[in-house]
């Protein structure tokens, strides 16, 4: 007979850990130390979890969409005669709102002869920030860029006066040409030219682990490429719907964006 094994766990792992950091609001990060024995294969809202050593433990990375309900929520998996649950609570996070200029105005309301190819973009991301590999994943991330942080995560974005979706990525300001780096190993699995996102590239770190990379003013990798940390991938430029040069980092984890700041030290 089937039952629940529940074992509410709510974890603040201790500060030896190495990134990424958690943060336990919408659009953050939940880690769940597993038990010596465990060997994962937790599912959160039906999808898979990433399990990653971490001094020697090995831990659940869950990423927190920015739509998640506040409150009690879990991790789960079923063997022969159980449900295993591990739980976790939200707390609430108020976001910013930024007003942002656009010169060009197709950018904010795109005419009817771009919405096919918005529409067929849109699809290839979706299948690309979803895409999953079964293998071992580098959490111990590089900053891609250095320069000034000009927009962060999670911030409500206001273009011409116009409401839309939230920022899904952290935005790193730096001249045209800058090399961007790998901040981890990966495998290049989109690419290409957007309307909204200019030259991008998507990298796949594995177990649901996804780095998307837009504006570029070149790329310098191709689809299928194995790409390895450090190496450079593109340069920053100003492709797509942007203000001037900048990189813009987003950071999925088991399909949704979560913040990109959270695989680095906090601010002093």
């Amino acid at each position: 007979m089937r039952y629940l094994l529940l074992t509410l766990l709510i974890i603040y792992l201790p500060v030896t850990f190495a990134q990424p950091r958690q943060s336990l609001v919408p659009g953050g990060i939940a880690m769940i130390e597993l038990d010596p024995n465990d060997t994962g294969g937790y599912l959160f809202r039906k999808k898979p979890v990433l399990v990653t050593q971490i001094d020697g433990k090995y831990v659940a990375v869950i990423g927190l969409p920015l739509s998640l309900s506040v409150g009690e929520q879990f991790i789960e998996k079923s063997d022969a005669t159980q449900v295993h649950r591990k739980y976790f609570e939200v707390a609430a996070k108020q976001y910013s709102t930024q007003h942002i200029e656009i010169k060009d105005k197709r950018k904010v309301n795109p005419y009817a002869s771009d919405m096919d190819r918005i529409l067929a973009e849109k699809k290839r991301k979706q299948k690309a920030r979803t895409h999953y590999t079964e293998t071992e994943v580098d959490v111990d991330f590089l900053l891609p860029v250095k320069g000034t942080k000009t927009g962060s995560f999670g911030r409500r974005r206001v273009f011409n006066g116009q409401a839309k979706r939230p920022h899904s990525g952290m935005d790193i300001a730096a001249s045209t040409g800058t090399p961007i780096l790998a901040p981890s190993a990966g495998t290049v699995i989109e690419l290409g030219d957007f309307f909204f996102s200019g030259n991008l590239v998507y990298i796949d770190h594995g177990q649901g682990l996804i780095s998307m990379f837009a504006h570029l003013s070149e790329i310098d990798v191709t689809l299928g490429e194995r790409i390895s940390k450090g190496q450079v991938i593109g340069k920053v430029g100003a492709t797509g719907r942007v203000t001037g040069p900048h990189l813009h980092w987003s950071l999925g984890l088991n399909g949704s964006w979560i913040d990109p700041a959270l695989f680095f030290a906090a601010p002093d």
